[in-house]
């Protein structure tokens, strides 16, 4: 059964979610689960640090805060409110959070 849903996603209520390969707090909240479970929406929010080792495939809209987006060859990117952002298949980023960071993401798994 399909459905369409509406969110705000500046509001929608986001947990806890420790990692290992960050080294200050994370929140998220997964909105969407794709049946094969390969393809995941939802919010995510990071406190200041830096937060390493997220594969792409990614698309991310910025809703607040800053961050450094630094790929596997060193080449990085500065991010902010309004942003939007693509990590390419195959791509693991380290997202060096300046000000508290808040993101709509799509990730697609192989």
């Amino acid at each position: 059964m399909s459905s369409i849903r509406k969110f705000d996603p500046k509001t929608i209520a986001v947990e806890s979610k420790p990692r290992d390969d960050s080294d200050a707090q994370v929140w998220a909240n997964r909105l969407y689960t794709s049946a094969d479970e390969k393809q995941f929406h939802g919010v995510w929010q990071a406190a200041p640090g830096v937060h390493a080792n997220l594969p792409g495939q990614e698309t991310v809209v910025v809703l607040e805060g800053r961050a450094t987006v630094t790929g596997q060859n060193g080449a990085s990117i500065d991010v902010a409110a309004g942003d939007l952002v693509f990590v390419d298949a195959g791509e693991v980023a380290t997202w060096t959070v300046h000000e508290q960071l808040r993101k709509v993401f799509v990730i697609n798994t192989p």
